[in-house]
């Protein structure tokens, strides 16, 4: 619904992105906004512009002296009290401050190190899903395996990932219900699980070369140690952007698999190129469809004057069908190659995770493949705004 007072002035209404029609198929709402108003104005939330050029998206994700992220990063808001999510609420310089200590846990000899406890437990996940009276892959596996796979990364106990995996899960329920309040509320608990995981491990040190806090707490970064807030900051960006959105895209892979069957086939046999087809899934079903930044000053775009302090969300999921970019944008086509999709982002803020997220997506099909034949279940469920993908998948596997 769009707002009906406090809207920024002079912003049109071109769409909203919490429509029916829009939640009933982004893609073709994004891809009616890249011909009419690829600047497109929104009067929900206060008001907002949406980029949905490919160009333009880059170009906003590497200006950040005019495209901040220190003001705001989703679209309606988060609740801004609590712990700060770094590094991604802030920009370079600063920014580096704690990439640098995080960039240690997702260097590729840690990868390697995590990848055989991973597909371990994607193993075992596949097992009880191929068994159970009413497979639903995403509280079946993919839920499971987002939380684990971070825990294994991230050297948290057996524990520590139940509560976490039902925070995120409560927490993402209210985002897309549009419970503000009560995704306030959530938010809060989740600083506490940070806070009381931070608290934990400076009592209690650990190796540092398996467990991320110690790890970086080990860490010497420029302008001293990372103080208890700041490493209380970087665990609670990694506890939900660590699992929440990479079960969305598993989920949506396993979908796409479920409607194809000769790609199914093709997977089993060894003849399709697993490494174009993951990439091909990220640019069709990025999880992640938009990040946000707020303009710094008066700037214009495509003729459109975007307000200094007017949010601007990133349409990732947009420019990934950008036809000035991608032939044949609306086709999925599985080895495309070469294929820069912007699923995990551009420029200073690029996702960290990238690495693991396509080490879950390779296990992932290995999985699939294992698996029988698959075809869809009765209920299938996808992501509000802000986010893309599937979140509730039932399955039929031949007999």
């Amino acid at each position: 619904m769009a707002a009906d007072d406090g809207v920024r002035p002079m912003i049109p209404h071109d769409w909203d992105p919490t429509s029916a029609d829009v939640q009933a198929d982004p893609q073709a709402a994004l891809l009616d906004l890249r011909g009419r108003c690829p600047v497109a104005g929104s009067q929900n939330w206060g008001g907002f512009y949406t980029l949905t050029k490919y160009d333009d998206v880059v170009m906003a994700s590497k200006d950040y002296a005019r495209f901040t992220a220190t003001v705001q990063t989703v679209i309606p808001a988060s609740p801004r009290k609590g712990l700060p999510r770094l590094p991604l609420q802030k920009d370079p310089p600063e920014a580096m401050r704690y990439r640098k200590g995080l960039n240690l846990f997702f260097k590729e000899n840690r990868i390697r190190a995590i990848e055989a406890p991973t597909r371990a437990l994607a193993e075992q996940l596949a097992e009880t899903l191929r068994a159970a009276e009413a497979p639903e892959f995403g509280t079946g596996f993919a839920a499971p395996f987002t939380v684990g796979s971070l825990c294994i990364l991230a050297g948290m106990d057996l524990n520590e990932a139940e509560e976490l995996g039902r925070l995120g899960h409560d927490y993402v329920a209210a985002v897309q219900g549009l419970d503000m309040p009560q995704a306030g509320k959530i938010s809060q608990a989740i600083d506490g699980f940070a806070i009381a995981l931070v608290k934990d491990r400076v009592a209690k040190p650990r190796d540092p070369e398996t467990d991320i806090v110690s790890g970086l707490m080990a860490f010497a970064p420029e302008g001293g140690p990372y103080s208890f807030e700041e490493l209380a900051g970087m665990v609670r960006l990694m506890l939900i952007g660590g699992h929440v959105v990479p079960r969305n895209f598993l989920c949506s892979m396993a979908w796409h698999l479920a409607r194809d069957a000769d790609l199914q086939a093709r997977l089993r046999d060894g003849t399709a190129d697993r490494r174009l087809l993951i990439e091909e899934m990220l640019r069709c079903y990025a999880p992640n469809q938009a990040l946000v930044r707020v303009a710094t000053e008066d700037t214009e775009l495509r003729g459109v004057t975007i307000p200094q302090g007017c949010p601007v969300a990133l349409n990732y999921l947009s420019a990934n069908r950008d036809p000035d970019v991608f032939d044949a944008p609306m086709d999925f086509i599985a080895d495309r190659s070469p294929n820069r999709h912007l699923a995990f982002g551009i420029g200073p803020h690029i996702c960290l995770g990238q690495a693991v997220a396509k080490l879950q997506a390779r296990i992932t099909l290995d999985v699939l493949a294992a698996l029988p034949a698959f075809t869809l279940g009765d209920n299938t469920r996808w992501a509000r705004w802000t986010e893309y993908g599937v979140t509730h998948l039932d399955l039929r596997f031949a007999s």
